[in-house]
């Protein structure tokens, strides 16, 4: 592996996916904003146990049409799977108990529960398990989304590559892979443009910016990039476009843009993000587990302001 690549990978590897996830599945869902409540990293019981996302239906009147709510009852758990990692059986078996544990602290009744899990990558030994050692049926209802049936509450599974970019583009795009930059480049103008003012999107463009930079930075893709940058700018996302390239993403919370930056396009890319957004991603790691002298390393934020926001609190 060269330097390149090593580089590209430790990059992967420390992109925070769950808080773009979490932007994502509240994308998808925006028309039922007012009927939903979601609970991100929602504790079990005192001690470091968690589901990733809590999603709960407000209204049992209101029906949620969108292919990845159509189990919805009222309290559904989704266990999300960054595109670095993989379902494996055991992961599966985790997750379960941990819907279970939340069913027992939590009082809910066994029919208000069901359970979603997002990954990337097809799961095919989970779902030679499921069939074939647990009797369970896993049938594909929609394009990437697959319903298991046989356990006591309903499950699917969300195969995010494989999922149509229509309803479902929020998180058929959330990967590492996407496919057709100059398309892809003005679907995230237009996301901007539209959901900018709806939804805080720093961490979800963060995510994408950061895995894809060498696809969305090339050659016939710089003039649309830095179309964007302007559009960040307009927005009030705009930092310091200057000198590394886009290797340091998007950071939350980005305030204004320096217009010679911008003019030389997304190459010259972001020196350093607002504080505020780097502040976020680290309450996410620390959340996960992380130690905070690994958070300082890789955020770059002074270890003392470190300890005094995420220790004290």
């Amino acid at each position: 592996m060269d330097d390149t690549e090593k580089t590209i990978t430790e990059d992967i590897e420390r992109i925070q996916w769950h808080p773009a996830f979490f932007v994502a599945l509240q994308a998808t869902l925006i028309d039922y904003k007012n009927v939903l409540e979601y609970k991100s990293e929602h504790p079990l019981n005192t001690e470091p146990m968690r589901i990733d996302v809590l999603v709960i239906r407000k209204r049992s009147d209101v029906v949620i049409q969108r292919q990845i709510a159509e189990i919805f009852r009222r309290e559904n758990i989704f266990e999300y799977k960054s595109p670095t990692d993989y379902l494996s059986v055991n992961e599966f078996h985790k997750a379960f108990a941990r819907a279970n544990m939340y069913k027992a602290l939590e009082d809910v009744d066994v029919s208000d529960l069901t359970l979603s899990f997002v990954v990337e990558a097809y799961p095919r030994e989970l779902f030679r398990h499921l069939r074939e050692t647990l009797g369970y049926m896993v049938e594909a209802i929609h394009p990437g989304i697959f319903a298991v049936t046989g356990a006591m509450i309903p499950i699917q599974v969300i195969e995010s590559k494989a999922l149509t970019n229509d309803e479902n583009i929020w998180l058929r795009n959330l990967t590492r892979e996407l496919s057709e930059p100059e398309q892809d480049l003005k679907w995230l103008k237009w996301l901007i443009e539209e959901y900018g003012s709806r939804l805080d999107l720093g961490a979800y463009l963060y995510a994408i910016f950061s895995v894809n930079r060498q696809r969305l930075s090339k050659g016939e893709n710089d003039m649309l990039t830095a179309e964007m940058c302007k559009t960040f700018e307009e927005m009030g996302w705009g930092d310091k476009w200057l000198e590394k390239g886009i290797e340091k993403g998007i950071e939350k919370g980005i305030e204004q843009g320096i217009e010679q930056g911008i003019e030389q396009g997304i190459e010259k890319g972001i020196e350093k993000g607002i504080e505020k957004g780097k502040l976020e991603a680290a309450r996410a790691m620390f959340a996960e587990g992380d130690s905070i002298e690994k958070i300082a390393r890789i955020t770059r934020l002074p270890l003392d302001m470190l300890k005094e926001e995420l220790v004290a609190q």
